[in-house]
């Protein structure tokens, strides 16, 4: 405003005016990690900001807040920026890896009715040799941390499984099947003519020491040894190292493992009612998981009946169905309906003339639709 020598005014306005960036930046390129399995987590990630108006730049989040919540291990990686007018972006980004733990691993036994208990016979370990005096399908509870001769009466000790001593055609195999909740990391099998093995010609109880060894195990559920040739009456030490599962994410790396033999266990004349070679009993059972039905497929070269069972993992039979007019070279396929089991695993065991084989399989239901 301004004003003459006669007094006069004038006045003008200028309007002044000055934008203020107020958009906050944004964190990109942040790493994708996927699920991570027995790994540790990155000590770091990187990523990098940008702004409308500001550079922005590289971003390094460092390992924070590590925890453990169940069967996961979890940490956060904190992203913050500031751009030159004071908006600020902060960002969480928290990775997660599962992992494996097994714990109370204990020393197990196989039981047969038909047993000499160490203990009783004067070694200063528990544990059994069961005896078989001629050919047939054996199948014996496994027991863990069972210090006495009848764990059973003296309630002593878990069951974690089942050993199957399959002896047919003059060959003998021994087949470890697990319970749900347990694994196994190694395997002895001891097959001789004498209740005993011998070390510098003194009896022993010693897994060391037994004919068949399997090394360390990757914690699975289902092992076999090999078939060995046997004549006559035999006795079978079934020892195996079985473990709680407590975290699983990994699958074993030797699931189902044929473990090799060698050798013969000659013990007079056998028993068998056929001395045929023993021909692999195996079938496929398909889909893995399934959802209501399940296919079992197998093909042999002879004539049998063949009996499929379906087992909980608790030794529940839930179905069972029998072919009483199998004829060989043929290829069968039974479709079996198990609608309404619920999401478990479930044993699938077929039996045959001339042996018996079993194989798990997993029972998943559909996700119901919203």
């Amino acid at each position: 405003t301004v004003r003459d020598d006669c007094g006069n005014d004038a006045t003008v306005s200028t309007t002044v005016s000055r934008d203020y960036d107020e958009t906050d930046p944004i964190i990109v390129a942040i790493p994708e990690v996927p699920q991570l399995c027995n790994e540790e987590l990155p000590e770091s990630l990187e990523a990098r900001w940008e702004d409308n108006c500001s550079v922005g730049g590289d971003l390094l989040a460092l390992k924070t807040n590590e925890r453990i919540e169940g069967c996961i291990k979890y940490a956060d990686y904190v992203f913050e920026a500031q751009d030159d007018c004071g908006n600020k972006v902060r960002e969480v980004v928290t990775l997660s890896s599962e992992f494996d733990q097994f714990e109370a691993c204990e020393t197990a036994f196989a039981r047969y009715d038909e047993n000499s208990c160490f203990l009783n016979d004067g070694f200063n370990r528990w544990g059994w040799t069961n005896y078989f005096a001629e050919e047939g399908v054996y199948t014996m509870p496994l027991y863990a941390g069972a210090p006495v001769c009848d764990p059973v009466a003296e309630g002593k000790g878990t069951q974690t499984g089942e050993v199957t001593v399959t002896y047919q055609g003059g060959f003998v195999s021994v087949e470890y099947n697990l319970f749900e909740g347990y694994a196994m990391n190694t395997a002895q099998v001891y097959i001789g003519c004498e209740k005993y093995p011998t070390k510098n010609g003194k009896e022993t109880v010693a897994p060391g020491q037994y004919n068949f060894k399997s090394g360390n195990l990757d914690y699975g559920y289902n092992y076999k040894f090999e078939p060995v040739a046997a004549t006559g009456p035999i006795y079978v030490i079934a020892h195996a190292v079985t473990c709680e599962e407590i975290c699983r994410c990994s699958v074993p790396t030797d699931e189902g493992k044929e473990i090799e033999t060698s050798g013969s266990i000659n013990c007079g004349e056998a028993e068998s009612q056929s001395v045929e070679i023993i021909e692999p009993v195996s079938f496929n059972a398909y889909p893995v998981p399934f959802e209501d039905e399940l296919s079992i497929q197998y093909k042999y070269e002879f004539d049998t009946d063949v009996t499929i069972e379906v087992y909980t993992i608790n030794g529940l039979l839930i179905k069972k169905v029998v072919n009483d007019s199998y004829e060989k070279s043929t290829s069968n396929i039974t479709k079996l309906d198990l609608t309404g089991v619920q999401n478990q695993t479930l044993i699938v065991r077929l039996i045959t003339s001339k042996g018996v084989a079993n194989r798990k399989v997993i029972a998943k239901r559909p996700k119901k639709r919203k």
